[in-house]
């Protein structure tokens, strides 16, 4: 799999590409997890 085109950071695309990225992790279960900790690292 190709890595996402990579854009400025004040490009709405980059803020896409972070979003997409960030939908793994919040859909995997981690039951011994912080829920703050989840929250800031999909913030």
């Amino acid at each position: 799999m190709k890595p996402p085109d990579r854009f400025p950071p004040d490009d709405p695309r980059e803020w896409q590409n972070r979003a997409r990225s960030n939908m793994p992790k919040a859909k995997n279960r981690v039951s011994d997890a912080y829920l703050e900790d989840l929250c800031f690292d999909a913030q």
